[in-house]
C-alpha cells in the first residue's frame, strides 16, 4: 500500500514553510526489483523517501557471500544514505531493492536547508539515526563473535509470522552465509523440534 507524503511522521513536523519547501524539491522515483541504488564506496548527493517497496543494505563477504545490514521500508530513513548525503562521504555498503520500489529524492542542499530552519525534523531524523546506528553496530557484533545457527535462530524467531515464506538462498544472503550451510543448519534446528521444514518455507513451532 501506498503512503501519501502527508502520511508520514516527519512530515508532521515541518512547520508550513519546511512543508512548501520540501514539496518543491521532491523528485519522484521508482526502481525495479533487484536494483540498486548505491555501492559501497559511492557518495550519495540525495536522500530516498520511501513511499513503498523494500530496499536491503547489505556488505560484500567472500565470493557470492553478503551479510545484510538492514532491511527498510516506507518511512524509515538509511543511515548509510542518509550518513553519505549529509558528510559527502563514500558509502560504506550497498543498497538493493527488494521490492518494486517508488518514493521521492530530496537532494543534500534542500536537506541542510531543513536540518538548519526546522528544529523539530532535525532533532527526529538524528535521533532515528542514533537509534538505527545502534542497531547497525549490534548486527556487526552479531556478524563477528555469534555462530551462523545462533544468527539464524535468532532471524526465525524474530520473523512476525511462524509460517516463514523464504528461500534458503535468501536466508544466506540476509546472514552472510552459503544455502547449503542454511539448509544444513535448518534442518539441524527441525530434528531438535523448533521449526517445520514445508515446501517454499518454514513454520515455526
Amino acid at each position: 500500500m501506498q503512503m501519501r507524503l502527508e502520511d508520514f511522521y516527519f512530515y508532521s513536523l515541518l512547520s508550513d514553510e519546511g512543508k512548501a519547501l520540501l514539496k518543491e524539491n521532491l523528485r519522484p522515483f521508482s526502481m525495479q526489483e533487484q536494483g540498486i541504488l548505491y555501492y559501497a564506496g559511492d557518495v550519495c548527493e540525495d536522500i530516498l523517501i520511501i513511499e513503498s517497496g523494500s530496499v536491503r543494505v547489505f556488505v560484500q563477504g567472500d565470493g557470492d557471500v553478503t551479510y545484510t545490514l538492514y532491511a527498510l521500508g516506507a518511512d524509515e530513513p538509511c543511515i548509510v544514505n542518509t550518513f553519505s548525503t549529509i558528510f559527502s562521504s563514500a558509502a560504506v555498503a550497498n543498497a538493493e531493492v527488494e521490492s518494486d520500489l517508488n518514493g521521492w529524492l530530496l537532494n543534500k542542499k534542500i536537506l541542510l536547508r531543513l536540518l538548519a530552519d526546522e528544529p523539530e525534523y532535525s532533532a527526529y531524523l538524528y535521533a532515528t539515526i542514533s537509534k538505527n546506528f545502534s542497531a547497525l553496530v549490534g548486527t556487526i557484533e552479531d556478524i563477528k563473535f555469534t555462530s551462523v545457527k545462533e544468527r539464524l535462530e535468532k532471524w526465525l524467531f524474530s520473523q512476525p509470522t511462524t509460517h516463514i515464506k523464504v528461500t534458503h538462498e535468501k536466508i544466506g544472503q540476509h546472514l552472510g552465509s552459503a544455502r547449503p550451510v542454511i539448509s544444513r543448519l535448518l534442518k539441524s534446528i527441525e530434528d531438535e523440534g523448533k521449526i517445520e521444514l514445508q515446501h517454499g518455507g518454514i513454520k515455526v513451532l
